[in-house]
């Protein structure tokens, strides 16, 4: 069959074929690199900052409740917690009736005593 084609329509065949194959490789070379980039903007994305204080939740039956006034570091509130403000901390604290958390006593470093 390849007796049919002259020379020149094979070396145009062989061209056809390599172009082919060059835009695959330039296909694959831009989807690496945008993976490459992709994974570097991930690598200077700094985590949110932690929050400063916290309002820990607890789950009734009826629902769920606020139980307690965290430090934004402290490990007491439990994984279902909600982020607070200052303000929102002192007004929980306050006027909500919640209570502070007896570990990490946010009411000492808000001032409430």
């Amino acid at each position: 069959m390849s007796e049919n084609f002259s020379r020149l329509d094979r070396l145009r065949i062989v061209r056809e074929w390599q172009a082919y194959q060059l835009g695959r490789t330039d296909r694959t070379i831009a989807e690496l690199e945008d993976r490459e980039a992709a994974a570097a903007r991930a690598a200077r994305t700094l985590p949110p900052p932690a929050p400063e204080w916290k309002l820990s939740m607890l789950r009734t039956g009826s629902g769920s409740h606020a139980d307690a006034v965290h430090t934004g570091d402290c490990g007491m509130g439990g994984e279902r917690t909600q982020s607070m403000t200052r303000e929102q901390a002192l007004r929980a604290l306050t006027e909500g009736g919640i209570t502070a958390c007896p570990f990490c006593r946010p009411d000492r470093e808000l001032g409430v005593l």
